[in-house]
């Protein structure tokens, strides 16, 4: 693998239920893989709609998630089957401490070297202390042909 990495095209699908109603937010773009010891680290970036570009990094360890955001958007928050992680997310306007409480986190690679994987993870996402919804996400990260 090159120091730059494998070029990988990245799909998040989020399902999200707040206050009784559900929405489905879809994104994806192209990406570098680089696996670092026990750490396979993806990046990407994402168009937002009505927010603009973000970089988008996934920092998946064999037990953990980490997703950190840089650009119009920033966030970083781990995600731990059966614990409680503390994260933020900034906009332009303000700067909220999140919680998350995963309850779940698959992770399967399908190729030596991590080269296609697939992940799914669901949380109760807390903002400022009070609760802002049921997250469902599933991440496919597929090699991308040059």
């Amino acid at each position: 693998m090159s120091e730059q990495g494998i070029p990988v095209f990245v799909t998040m699908e989020t399902n999200v239920e707040q206050a009784g109603e559900k929405k489905e937010i879809s994104v994806s773009g192209s990406g570098q893989l680089v696996k670092k010891s026990q750490s396979t680290f993806v990046t990407w970036n994402e168009q937002l709609e009505d927010i603009g570009e973000v970089k988008t990094v996934l920092k998946i360890q064999p037990d953990s998630l980490t997703v950190l955001r840089q650009g119009a958007v920033s966030m970083r928050q781990e995600y731990t089957p059966g614990k409680e992680t503390e994260g933020s997310y900034k906009t332009a306007y303000a700067t909220f401490q999140t919680l998350a409480k995963t309850e779940d986190l698959q992770i399967k690679w399908f190729k030596k070297d991590a080269l296609l994987g697939q992940l799914a993870f669901t949380y109760d996402l807390e903002l400022q202390g009070q609760l802002a919804g049921h997250y469902d996400v599933k991440i496919k990260i597929k090699e991308e042909q040059q």
